[in-house]
């Protein structure tokens, strides 16, 4: 009987560094990205800026990526395990929602972005209360479709503490999960990352399992 060939896919996803020193910008970079390969545009860094409502010295949100995608034209699908609609309440629904966790949670968050990127995610039917595997990521990524996933970082670098990075999914293979991370520190195009580890990363207590199907354009 003949070995079956393994299968390896890397999408032609256009990479970017992340040039501006600034790590909460990474959301932006990874939207670069997926804008280029889906509708072959070159996008300002600053026009993502603004198109999400970054402040600087804050994070962006999975639902103000999403929406952003979306209103510049992409079709998209936004995943997540936890329930976005307690942001529909501000900082008091995050509170009751989160518990303990909130503080954390409202740390590095824009509430009033939040909440607006919710209501309209809600609007355009583009949320999916659902944490998807590993096997329906790579369906994905054969049909084409670029993805940006919300991952521990730390998880990856083998270090304590929470530190959430957008990076955009590209490829994998039979071991391997390949991505663009954007750095400011050590970017790397197509990087190989060990499936339990990609996962062990995405599974890590503070990303929701939140992840972003780029579809193509509207």
């Amino acid at each position: 009987m003949k070995r079956l060939m393994a299968e390896k896919i890397i999408l032609p996803i256009p990479f970017y560094p992340n040039t501006s020193d600034d790590p909460n910008r990474c959301a932006q970079v990874s939207m670069l990205s997926v804008l280029k390969y889906a509708t072959g545009k070159d996008f300002e860094i600053e026009e993502l800026d603004r198109a999400t409502g970054r402040r600087i010295g804050l994070g962006t949100s999975t639902p103000q990526i999403a929406v952003a995608l979306y209103e510049l034209g992409l079709e998209v699908t936004y995943y997540s395990k936890t329930d976005a609609s307690p942001w529909l309440e501000g900082e008091a629904g995050v509170r009751k929602a989160y518990g303990d966790a909130a503080e954390f949670t409202l740390k590095m968050a824009d509430i009033p972005k939040i909440v607006e990127a919710v209501r309209k995610m809600g609007e355009y039917g583009i949320f999916e209360l659902r944490q998807i595997g590993m096997d329906e990521i790579e369906e994905q990524l054969r049909k084409g479709r670029a993805i940006v996933a919300l991952i521990d970082w730390n998880t990856i670098k083998g270090r304590n503490a929470y530190q959430g990075h957008f990076v955009v999914v590209t490829g994998f293979d039979d071991a391997s999960v390949y991505l663009h991370q954007s750095g400011p520190a050590d970017p790397s195009q197509n990087m190989a990352i060990e499936k339990s580890l990609f996962l062990n990363a995405w599974n890590a207590n503070g990303t929701d399992n939140d992840l972003i199907v780029v579809h193509g354009k509207r």
